[in-house]
């Protein structure tokens, strides 16, 4: 109907069934005619197309008689649109600087209404720009701004694309690789329904034996049979341009498309283009053919059915339905392409040809490789050779009659170059189409197909020149490659072999700048870029390279810029300008081989001009020399330091390449460069943008930068430095250092393993050397809590124990200090890897104690380097400690070290911590991600292996089933691990193999699941299993399965993306399966590695990539979802609480079930404003606001009838607005959707809120429903806690109260607010001191509030009591819990009971202290006494008589043998027995330290009690041990009893409690029920010392049985001696003085301690138990005066010190002062060593004091007068000359010297109280002040 332009058509079953119907064709051809008429009529009014058409003679008929196919039926009508201009405006189009994924997206945004984007790497940016457009309110070319919407993964990408064409949408996605792949079964959809719609692709290699995400063309050829049309891209430009093309052929033909290009080399290449306005793009779409689209879609309105279920009776008919809309596309896009050529100005054909046109050697090529190979074309055409190139642009369909006429008749060689592998076909699918093509037709044509380019590798015009060389020669063969060396299947063709060619247009500038990532050059690069190209008449280009790492890794930038277009698609060769941003590249990389003679270079280095001759290699002297190379340096760091810039050096450099190149005018670039700073810096502050225009001001306005070196002659003739050390490693040597140096090109193909594999732990050799500053430890300030090498994201700090024979060998600046804790006896310090750190400063920020600050790294590096090297020489002692804390955890060597994460990186401290709880026995899956960039690139491997060759196996499959595949590794090795305990089983049956071998494989059998118990043994069962496996098959086969013995513990990584998305249903499946698997979530929320785009784990109001004008949904409640099951193990960690993290992990390891953590990871894409260094505070405040919150859901909690959820982060207490405010992910909201800003800020506040709320009732349940407790009381237990012994003990008192009673809430001090303190009724608090007197951090915000001002009587309603842990040898021995005690009482609370102190120092540690303050507590509660009930035995004994035990010796023991047996250095008749003992011994310790003897219950005592119990002493036990304490497996009654069990210690009163319950007779029960409520008799009985076997024969008729009696009597603990030697002078030896203790009862007994006992009768050459302690006596500087006060056998580690300052005077070095004040009761009886220290007096070492309290009754003198009476000198010695006091002793003496000591600073000083009082404190502070007292 001509008037309305509408065409109907009728809808006939039989029509459709009659695929040639003739009454059909002239139906289908007047609509066509119709669609295209507005065409013809443009087209005959173009002279030039009119005279096409006439030649050619098929344009238009063409389409309307060969392409009579059936089009796919429109439901009853089209409307055609009115006639719309389409005259062709080439001149619209303008020049812009952009890479091929702006120039495709350009045009893909224009043409679709909807699209569906997922990122994946390289293709990501297409979609991002499309978000930023949508974001912007840009519309299409139908005045429409498009829908971009993010999927969950390109599956479900595809999945809505097929949604949005079946609607009617115009609509398009854009992806890579894998992304490709998942779209297949919907493009088979798409196709067969002939959707119009195009997926542009940004070509990029499948993983197959690795990932990579560069380009190749495996991912398109995969997806060749899917029925899309496939439509090639060469360039930039013509990224663009066949994107137009693409989309307008779709519509044209019901075919959709697939537009790709190569990833990378085209996606990321800067060009300078003409892109299209999107009004001239409508021009091109043909008319009625979207409406035709709309009138098929699915539609209530005209209903149809698609998608049906077909049976094999019709599906063939119905496919080859289809097969007319394909007979033509090859014409229908060549007719596109040249409709759309007037209107672009450019003239493509499907099969371009470029070369001679007598051609007899043709390439045939697809791809930016094109280019290139027609470079290489003219290149060998002007030395007369008759060559060509043939390029495809049209892939699929294949139009062999095409592709066979655009050859020259001339041909006789032809080379197919395919950019993938298909090793299982005859050939690669180009080189089978086109031998397909041709074969037939030209017989005699030689046809060579071969592989080029993969993954992006390198092609060079010499590579193509290559080509050429190798096709004319008659040995040709098939199947052959270039660009590598491939030794092994001797595929690779010669090298070019003459010089290196220049083929790019004449008058290209070529520049190439190297730069350190992340310091700003590439980003400055791509600035001058556009200034270049937007500002001038110049073409440009660039291209960015980069290696594995993601920050603080090589960059190069590779800049071109010319009057002629730009299209050489590979790497400069040739340049006229480089210019080095990073030193020590000119050490690693051969720069200046790329250099031109006569071209610039230009070095940032903090080398002089006087200083090149020294450092700078002599490659690059020689370079500099001999191409007459024009050099200049500057030193840009210091240059930007003044000007405030820091690091930030791309500015400087940048003016510099302006400066130096010539490439615009001077001053035109000046005011160009100062105008982008002010639009690229503008949005961060005036500040910013001056000092970077001051900085290109410097540069332009004088001449002093940079500076130029004038090369001396000599430099021609420089000679070679050595080489590179080998390291020994072949595999460092010969494939690592030449891929880390850019030399991996040059790799031969044999050096590699087949299948992928690469070796673990080689980043150690990397040594980049990139910091700027490195972190230096302050010894005398570290409090040894080892956070620094918790946070730190690449290992490059950690701390080391030594003994002092080790600490003898290190170098000079090895400076260490008395380790604390587990190592007695040793040295603790504190070492950073110099050339592995980045410098990112989160240790110095995280360090509590301010141990830590950044020092320039130039000057500390050689000092830190062979510190770092003797650090690693020490062994790992990492087993004498307990792993599952922070500080243990931290000893435990990293099994990921020196990754290549970014600096300040958020995800690498949990999965190093991970490995170093359990990585010796793990597996990690791990995600495509971030995690698998950093810890998975190809030889750079940061996951690494203990000394004996364990560590993490580590391996990725996909990024979309990792949890799949982590699942398949564990049912795996299940499964394995089932037939070997089948096997273990049936060898203990049959009773093979040695006894003790049983023994440990019964064992095995019981811990199998237990991994560090497993490991306990694990060494000698091994060592036994291969000695015996050859006497029986059962043991042959359990030593071939030795790989599972261990308990494998199976962890499935990665990050948030794929967790939360594209992963997530594999996940989700994992989870639900039971399988015992391990989850660790690296949550950045948002998809980090493939550059900041937003995943369902980002946040409301958060603004990333994929979401620029703020995610509108909230974050994904992924634990939420997990904890539905019920039996998954559920976390949430953070880095703001490394105890609970560590507490989290090893829950989620020991489950047997699966488990889920999630971590919050702080990423660089977040833009914190106080910077990466700062992620543990900032990981603080998210936790603080509620932004994070921290909880455990532990189902096995359950089972015990406990809440299985734990919240962590007890309540709200920062802001969640400041945390926000701190993020440019959440700032930049207000700038990019200033409206919805506050709207959705204010719902996420709502959100965070409402979560928590949730959880507190999550956490609270129970406690509601078990209300307040029948008696009506309630108590709040707060505590402060920085290492968890105050959180265990408050936990601990929790359960005391609830049996008596009571409702109990326990949390951290900083989980409450202070105001509702007022409303508790009665709070307990229980907390440690840290640092100088520090809180704890999670009590830090309780105490600020406290310490404001309040209002008089606030606490008056609320009664309290407070107990403190610490040292009492620390001068702010509880100094928290005085404050807060003190604080409260201020405030109006009434004190329950005084402060109690648990010490450190105390026989049981701080539960001393406690359980003498509890029970007073009780008192004055007047709780009533719990009724008691028998605690579950942790243990089972069963007597086995065939048994042969072996000695027991305490884990943490070594045998020390008595040199002397005891020495009494008293006399025989005075009452005090002071004895000496030389012991012989291999165990490390210092001066100063303690020796702990085990001692031994007199044997002829325990077999009596044996005997009254009932017991045969005789008898062997085997325990079985389900507990933690220390027990042996297996030994008789009579030594476990004498060696063992405390036997003869004192019990407490739960002892009674729990005897009682054994009791038979009703008095003695009575009696014992008291003891047990601490009665009257209870005191006595400790006034007696009575011990366990008094109490057991006092109470004959309780009798416990004996598992229970082990449990009740606790283990024999070791006694402390002071020793008096010191290692280097007594080597092997240590020394003690003891003072044997003996003491009579209130009832006349004579007591002597257990130890004491034993020592008195030592003889020589007795072997006993022993273990070394370290004290408070940490001696300092030897140069410095040393003041000692000892009272009786205190004076031991003074003697120590005398003896090793002796020894070091004679050595000839200096020595300080030392003063000894020494107290005792008779000088003639107690002068303790008087010889000897009367020597030491002699020879001028010592002044001596001494103070004997009771030979003058009537005048007593002690130590504190001596001190008061040598004022001067203690002045001198402690405040002149910096020197150190200590004090050995008697607690009573203690606090009377430390006045004494201030009064002689007044008096002598002429200090007043206070300042006297700050001098005290301050040498406590730094370590000068030491007291060790009992």
């Amino acid at each position: 109907h001509p008037q309305s332009r509408r065409l109907f058509f009728f809808e006939s079953p039989i029509l459709k069934m009659r695929q040639s119907s003739s009454a059909l064709r002239p139906l289908l051809a007047a609509r066509d005619v119709v669609r295209h008429q507005t065409t013809a009529i443009n087209d005959e009014k173009d002279p030039a197309k009119r005279n096409t058409k006439k030649k050619e003679g098929k344009v238009v008929r063409n389409y309307a008689s060969a392409h009579t196919q059936v089009a796919p039926e429109p439901p009853v009508q089209v409307v055609v649109p009115t006639t719309m201009d389409t005259t062709p405006n080439p001149e619209a189009q303008k020049y812009q600087s952009v890479d091929g994924s702006y120039a495709t997206s350009h045009v893909a945004y224009a043409l679709s209404d909807a699209a569906f984007i997922y990122p994946i790497t390289p293709s990501s940016a297409m979609g991002e720009f499309a978000d930023v457009w949508m974001a912007q309110g840009r519309k299409n070319a139908f005045e429409q701004v498009v829908d971009v919407r993010e999927m969950q993964s390109e599956a479900g990408a595809a999945g809505a694309l097929h949604g949005a064409l079946a609607a009617g949408a115009l609509a398009t996605t854009f992806t890579a690789s894998q992304g490709l792949l998942l779209m297949i079964p919907n493009m088979y959809k798409i196709a067969g329904e002939l959707l119009p719609s195009v997926i542009h692709v940004s070509a990029r290699e499948v993983a197959g034996q690795a990932l990579c995400i560069f380009g190749g063309h495996s991912d398109v050829m995969a997806v060749r049979q899917t029925g899309w049309a496939m439509l090639s891209s060469h360039t930039v430009q013509q990224a663009h341009d066949m994107a137009l093309i693409a989309h307008i052929a779709t519509l044209k033909s019901n075919v959709p498309f697939v537009h790709f290009f190569d990833g990378f080399r085209t996606s990321h290449e800067v060009n300078k283009i003409k892109l299209m306005p999107a009004a001239e793009m409508k021009k091109l779409i043909p008319p009625g053919s979207v409406e035709r689209h709309w009138s098929r879609a699915l539609n209530p309105t005209h209903p149809t059915l698609r998608g049906t279920s077909q049976g094999s009776d019709i599906f063939f008919q119905c496919a080859e339905r289809t097969n007319i809309f394909y007979d033509g596309l090859a014409e229908i896009v060549q007719e596109t392409m040249d409709e759309a050529a007037p209107h672009l100005g450019r003239h493509y054909k499907i099969f371009e040809y470029a070369g001679d046109a007598d051609a007899e050697d043709v390439v045939v090529i697809m791809g930016s490789g094109s280019t290139t190979t027609c470079e290489a074309v003219d290149h060998l055409r002007a030395q007369g050779r008759k060559v060509g190139a043939l390029m495809v642009h049209l892939y699929r369909p294949w139009s062999a009659d095409l592709f066979e006429k655009a050859l020259p008749k001339s041909v006789k060689r032809i080379a197919v170059m395919d950019r993938c592998r298909e090793v299982t076909a005859m050939g690669e699918p180009l080189y089978l189409d086109v031998l397909a093509s041709v074969g037939p037709v030209r017989p005699d044509v030689k046809i060579i197909g071969g592989k080029y380019g993969l993954g992006s590798k390198e092609f060079t015009p010499e590579q193509a020149l290559a080509i050429y060389d190798y096709l004319a020669d008659p040995g040709s063969k098939h199947r052959f490659t270039v660009g590598i060396n491939d030794d092994v299947n001797m595929t690779s063709i010669p090298y070019w072999d003459q010089a290196r060619v220049d083929t790019v247009p004449e008058g290209t500038r070529q520049c190439i700048f190297w730069g350190l990532g992340s310091d700003g050059t590439v980003g400055a690069n791509r600035s001058a870029v556009k200034i270049i190209g937007d500002n001038s008449d110049l073409m440009v280009q660039a291209y960015f390279a980069f290696d594995a790492f993601k920050s603080g890794g090589v960059t190069s930038s590779h800049l071109r810029f010319g009057p002629q277009p730009i299209t050489a698609q590979y790497l400069i060769t040739n340049a006229d300008y480089i210019a080095c941003h990073f030193q020590e590249y000119v050490r690693r990389f051969t720069l200046l081989d790329q250099i031109k003679d006569g071209g610039t270079f230009v070095l940032n280095t903090r080398w002089s001009a006087d200083e090149l001759e020294k450092y700078l290699p002599a490659r690059i002297r020689r370079q500099l020399a001999e191409k007459k190379v024009k050099f200049y340096i500057v030193d840009a760091r210091k240059i930007c330091d003044e000007f405030g810039l820091g690091k930030r050096i791309n500015m400087l450099m940048q003016a510099i390449f302006f400066k130096l190149s010539g490439v615009l005018p001077l001053e035109q670039a000046d005011r160009l460069l100062k105008d982008s700073i002010q639009e690229e810096y503008g949005k961060k502050g005036a500040k910013v943008v001056e000092m970077n225009q001051a900085v290109v001001e410097a540069v332009n306005s004088g001449t002093d930068i940079p500076t130029q070196i004038e090369i001396p002659a000599s430099w021609a003739n420089a000679s070679d430095d050595a080489p590179k050390t080998k390291t020994g490693d072949e595999f460092v040597d010969v494939i690592m250092r030449p891929m880390m140096d850019f030399q991996g090109d040059k790799l031969p193909v044999s050096v590699f393993t087949p299948g992928g594999v690469f070796p673990v732990g080689t980043t150690k050799y990397g040594k980049r050397a990139i910091a700027a500053f490195i972190p230096q430890w302050l010894d005398d300030k570290c409090t040894q809590c080892n956070y620094c090498s918790y946070v730190c994201p690449h290992a490059a700090i950690r701390p080391f124990v030594l003994t002092d024979q080790e600490a003898v060998g290190a170098p000079e600046a090895f400076v260490t200090r008395k380790a604390k804790g587990d190592y007695q006896g040793m040295q603790y310090r504190i070492q950073v890897a110099p050339e592995d750190c980045t410098g990112c400063s989160v240790c110095v920020e995280t360090c509590p104690d301010d141990a830590l600050v950044m020092t320039d790294a130039v000057a500390e590096v050689p000092h830190q380097k062979p510190n770092w090297d003797f650090a690693m020489s020490l062994p790992s002692r990492g087993h004498m400690t307990d792993r599952n804390t922070v500080k243990g955890s931290q000893f435990q060597q990293p099994l990921l070290e020196f990754s290549g994460a970014c600096e300040g990186c958020g995800e690498t401290p949990y999965i190093k911590l991970i490995t170093q709880l359990f990585g010796e026995r793990m597996i990690i899956a791990n995600a495509t991600g971030c995690s698998s960039i950093w810890g998975g690139t190809a030889s750079q491997t940061p996951y690494t292996k203990n000394d004996k060759g364990h560590g993490p196996a580590w391996g990725n499959s996909l990024f979309e089933d990792n949890a799949e595949f982590g699942f398949g590794l564990a049912v795996a090795n299940a499964q394995r691990r089932a037939k070997l305990v089948d096997i273990v089983q049936e060898a203990l049956d049959s009773q093979v193999g040695s006894e003790s071998l049983r023994k440990m494989l019964s064992q095995w059998m019981k811990d199998k699941n237990t991994g560090d118990k497993c490991a306990r043994y694990m060494d000698d069962m091994l060592a036994a299993l291969e000695e015996q496996q050859k006497d029986s098959p059962l043991l042959e086969n359990i030593y071939a399965m030795k790989s599972v013995l261990p308990n494998i513990s199976q962890w499935i990584v990665g990050g948030d993306g794929w967790a939360n998305d594209i992963g997530f249903g594999g996940l989700d499946h994992v989870l639900a399966s039971g399988q015992n698997v391990n989850v660790f979530v690296l949550d950045t929320e948002m998809y980090s590695n493939t550059g900041g785009q937003a995943s369902k784990s980002s946040n409301m109001a958060s603004v990333a990539k994929y979401a620029l004008g703020g995610k509108k949904s909230n974050k994904k409640p992924i634990g939420e979802m997990a904890m539905l099951y019920g039996n998954v193990y559920v976390a949430t960690v953070s880095h703001a609480n490394m105890a609970q993290c560590v507490k989290a992990l090893v829950e989620a390891e020991s489950y047997d079930g699966p488990s889920i953590v999630v971590g919050y990871a702080p990423c660089i894409e977040h833009g914190m404003r106080t910077g990466m260094a700062r992620m543990v505070q900032e990981s603080e405040v998210a936790v603080d606001s509620g932004y994070w919150p921290l909880y455990r859901f532990d189902p096995r909690l359950e089972a015990q009838g406990k809440n299985p959820f734990q919240l962590d982060s007890k309540r709200i207490k920062a802001s969640l607005m400041d945390f926000l405010k701190s993020q440019n992910r959440y700032v930049n909201l207000q700038k990019t959707n200033p409206k919805g800003a506050d709207l959705l800020r204010g719902t996420l506040q709502d959100h965070v809120t409402s979560r928590f709320n949730k959880y507190k009732r999550m956490q609270d349940a129970h406690k509601l429903a078990a209300a307040a407790g029948p008696s009506g009381n309630q108590v709040t237990i707060l505590f402060g806690s920085e290492t968890g012994n105050s959180e265990s003990l408050a936990k601990e008192l929790g359960t005391d109260f609830e049996r008596r009673d009571y409702a109990v809430n326990v949390q951290a001090l900083d989980d409450i607010d202070p105001a509702e303190i007022a409303d508790m009724g009665f709070v307990v608090i229980c907390i440690s001191t840290c640092g100088q007197g520090a809180f704890p951090r999670n009590s830090q915000l309780f105490w600020q509030d406290i310490s404001r001002d309040k209002p008089e009587g606030w606490l008056k309603n609320l009664k309290y009591a407070v107990f403190g842990l610490g040292d009492s040898t620390y001068y702010f021995y509880c100094h928290t819990a005085k404050l807060i005690d003190a604080r409260l009482a201020e405030l109006g609370a009434q004190r329950v009971s005084p402060i109690g102190f648990g010490d450190d120092g105390d026989e049981d540690a701080f539960h001393t202290g406690f359980g003498q303050w509890i029970p007073g507590v009780w008192s004055q509660l007047g709780t009533k006494t719990p009724e008691e009930t028998l605690f579950e035995p942790s243990i089972s004994v069963e007597h086995t008589p065939d048994e042969h035990p072996g000695k027991f010796h305490w884990a943490a023991s070594q045998p020390v043998a008595s040199m002397t047996g005891a020495v009494r250095i008293t006399p025989e008749t005075h009452s005090r027995n002071f004895i000496t003992i030389k012991w012989k011994t291999d165990m490390p310790y210092q001066v100063g330290d303690s020796l702990g003897i085990y001692p031994e219950n007199d044997r002829e005592v325990v077999e009596d009690f044996l005997k009254g119990y009932g017991l045969n002493a005789s008898d062997v036990v085997t325990i079985t041990n389900n507990g933690t304490r220390e027990l042996p497996q297996c030994i008789s009654l009579s030594d476990l009893f004498t060696t063992v069990l405390d036997i003869l210690g004192k019990p407490n009163h739960r002892f009674y409690s729990t005897l009682a319950h054994f009791a038979l007779d009703k008095a003695e029960k009575e009696r014992l029920v008291g003891l047990g409520q601490q009665s009257e008799e209870y005191s006595k009985m400790l006034a007696e010392t009575a011990h366990y076997v008094d109490i057991l024969n006092m109470f004959p008729s309780a009798r416990p049985p004996l598992q229970y009696l082990i449990e009740m009597v606790p283990n024999i603990k070791p006694r402390y001696y002071s020793i008096t030697s010191a290692p280097i002078d007594t080597p092997g030896e240590v020394h003690s003085l003891v003072l044997i203790d003996t003491w009579l009862t209130l009832s006349g007994k004579h007591r002597t301690g257990l130890t004491c006992t034993m020592l008195e009768k030592l003889e020589k050459d007795q072997v006993v138990d022993g273990c070394i302690h370290p004290t408070a006596m940490e001696f300092h500087d030897h140069e410095k005066p040393l003041v000692m006060c000892a009272m009786g056998s205190g004076l031991a580690p003074f003697v120590a010190m005398l003896r090793e300052r002796t020894k070091i005077k004679q050595q000839g070095k200096k020595v300080g002062a030392c003063a000894l004040y020494f107290g005792n009761r008779y000088k003639a009886s107690e002068f303790l060593m008087e010889e000897e220290l009367m020597s030491y007096v002699n020879d001028g070492l010592l002044t001596l004091r001494t103070a004997f309290s009771r030979d003058d009754p009537k005048k007593k003198v002690y130590v504190q007068d001596l001190v008061a009476g040598d004022a001067e000198m203690m002045h001198d010695y402690l405040v002149k000359q910096g020197g150190a006091v200590y004090c050995c002793g008697a607690r009573s003496f203690i606090k009377p010297v430390q006045e004494a000591l201030k009064a002689g600073f007044v008096k002598a000083g002429g200090m007043d109280e206070a300042a006297a009082e700050d001098q005290i404190v301050q040498m406590f502070t730094t370590g000068r002040y030491n007291i060790e007292a009992w």
